[in-house]
């Protein structure tokens, strides 16, 4: 990977701007409740609003200040190259579509998870059943209906699934594995530990399945691409 590539890369240097600069904002303007506003509710959830499925792109948690540091840093490192392979149209396409659809993959994995528990997918019914399900169950689902998401995650992930459609052998390393692996062969084991994390809730609060459909995604916008052939890389 020629890293001076990434510093070359317009789109990218504008979005991880973006970012950073939002993310300055929910601690400078703090009143404005940026967080609440920008994040992605679910679509049942009274709090949403369609421009939401956007906004959520560009806003990380204040809590976690190695949410936006991971997101940014894999961005630059894997978005270069690709943008400079595919174009900023076609590489902002990978961006949005595959923050879109990791977006919709996890709102259909709350729903599943909401309706199992609760056969309802009525708010304000649901909100009467959680009273008779243990403190487990109950932090689970509240987390399906109620929890926001947000974070660059799902499209940044679709940004890593295109690179290793067009770059499947460049080799490197994920935990906790002390060795670099093909970068192909590296999603498909973080697509299995995330599906795991989630079905097993081993880490509460994160969207797995966003990180699975954006990784999926671009791979298969990657895909559409490379058929098209050469003529779409400019």
């Amino acid at each position: 990977m020629n890293i001076y590539t990434n510093f070359n890369s317009d789109a990218v240097k504008h979005l991880i701007s973006i970012n950073i600069l939002i993310y300055t904002a929910t601690f400078v303007f703090s009143q404005y409740k940026i967080e609440s506003l920008m994040s992605l509710y679910h679509p049942l959830d009274e709090r949403f609003e369609l421009y939401q499925i956007i906004t959520h792109m560009f806003v990380h948690s204040k809590r976690l200040f190695l949410h936006i540091i991971f997101n940014m840093l894999a961005l630059f490192m894997f978005g270069g190259q690709l943008e400079t392979l595919l174009g900023i149209k076609r590489f902002m396409i990978v961006y949005f579509l595959s923050g879109f659809l990791a977006a919709l993959l996890q709102i259909i994995f709350n729903t599943s998870v909401m309706y199992y528990f609760l056969h309802t997918l009525d708010f304000s019914e649901a909100r009467k059943t959680l009273d008779y399900l243990n403190e487990e169950q109950k932090i689970t689902i509240y987390s399906s209906m109620y929890s926001p998401m947000m974070g660059a995650s799902g499209a940044i992930s679709g940004v890593v699934g295109a690179f290793a459609r067009f770059f499947p052998e460049h080799k490197i390393f994920i935990l906790p594995f002390p060795f670099p692996i093909a970068v192909e062969k590296a999603i498909m084991i973080f697509i299995f530990g995330s599906f795991l994390s989630s079905i097993l809730n081993l880490a509460p609060g994160v969207a797995h399945f966003a990180h699975i459909g954006g990784i999926l995604s671009g791979y298969f916008i990657g895909s559409f691409f490379l058929k098209k052939g050469n003529d779409l890389f400019f």
